[in-house]
């Protein structure tokens, strides 16, 4: 058992260099494309990155802006973690939006998630590319054990049961995208666990799309303002698990990835998750070119991989002329 090793783990987030903010606005472009579809989440992406505990340990910052804030306080942290968040976010926003109105779409114009001509496609890429990146979270975790390997069987149940959950059909009530936001943000902050998947079951992800995209401030403001309130509720929590239990915790977030990928099988007795729910089916027509998509998607993963280490380099060059 590695129960010690985690126990050991330093109680403080590794160190945060600067990144540049082109590149934070090309990761926030990922993660924001991957939180509007439902079924993958964006830590997945700041996972493969290598950016998710520096994500959480920027959040957790900002949460804690009035303690920076204070007279006579070092305010170094809270600008740094700003400058990483602003570009990212700002990327995140994008790539939501443009993700959304293509993927999705309105109820008079289906996106290609929701025709069953090009939906299996769609989500067969998604497979490809959460499966590849499984083994993400596990390589972070030293001297794995039977503890590990229970927390990573105990995450893939519940993803996979979290996937099958039946979806609200009612319209939701205008309050109730408060708590909708605030679920959301938390879940989509974890890698495995799709924040929008948590939308379509709870009945909102529509309403939140359109909102959006019909410019609906009030409606989406309720919703941002549930987001705030997850945020500040939820990440100190996740911050602290990471700082002192990150082993046990990529264990167990390794699961999580795995089991979402229920969500994820490409074939579907319906897509259009307005309407019904979307079980999964056995498999249909052109396997082959559903498989193409798959390997597409896993091949992103090594892309990924790629922008991870330019930005390791990049931060390496920073603290080699320091």
């Amino acid at each position: 058992m590695s129960s010690t090793n985690d126990r050991n783990e330093s109680e403080s987030a590794p160190a945060a260099h600067e990144m540049p903010a082109h590149l934070s606005v090309v990761s926030g472009l990922l993660m924001g494309g991957a939180d509007a579809i439902p079924g993958v989440s964006g830590g997945t992406i700041a996972l493969i990155l290598g950016i998710y505990d520096r994500f959480v340990e920027s959040l957790n910052t900002v949460v804690r802006a009035p303690f920076y804030l204070r007279p006579g306080c070092d305010r170094t942290p809270l600008w740094r973690a700003l400058r990483f968040l602003l570009p990212l976010g700002l990327g995140i926003a994008i790539a939501y939006l443009l993700v959304t109105k293509l993927l999705v779409g309105k109820s008079e114009s289906p996106g290609l998630m929701i025709r069953p001509e090009s939906a299996p496609y769609c989500y067969a890429f998604f497979f490809g590319l959460v499966l590849v990146s499984i083994r993400e979270p596990w390589r972070h975790i030293e001297n794995t054990g039977s503890l590990h390997y229970l927390l990573a069987l105990l995450g893939c149940a519940a993803a996979a049961v979290f996937a099958g959950l039946p979806h609200a059909s009612a319209a939701p009530e205008k309050w109730m995208l408060f708590l909708g936001g605030a679920a959301a943000i938390s879940v989509m902050i974890l890698p495995g666990v799709s924040g929008s998947l948590l939308l379509v079951i709870l009945g909102q992800y529509q309403a939140v799309v359109n909102a959006l995209h019909d410019k609906d401030l009030v409606t989406f403001g309720v919703f941002l303002l549930g987001i705030v309130a997850g945020v500040i509720s939820f990440v100190p929590a996740l911050r602290y698990v990471l700082a002192r239990h990150h082993n046990l915790t990529m264990a167990t977030l390794t699961g999580l990835m795995a089991g979402s990928l229920r969500a994820l099988w490409p074939w579907k007795d319906s897509y259009d998750m307005k309407t019904s729910q979307l079980t999964n089916a056995a498999p249909g027509e052109h396997i082959a070119f559903v498989v193409l998509a798959a390997l597409a998607g896993g091949a992103v993963v090594f892309l990924l991989a790629m922008l991870e280490r330019r930005i390791e380099a990049v931060e390496a060059s920073k603290v080699a002329n320091v």
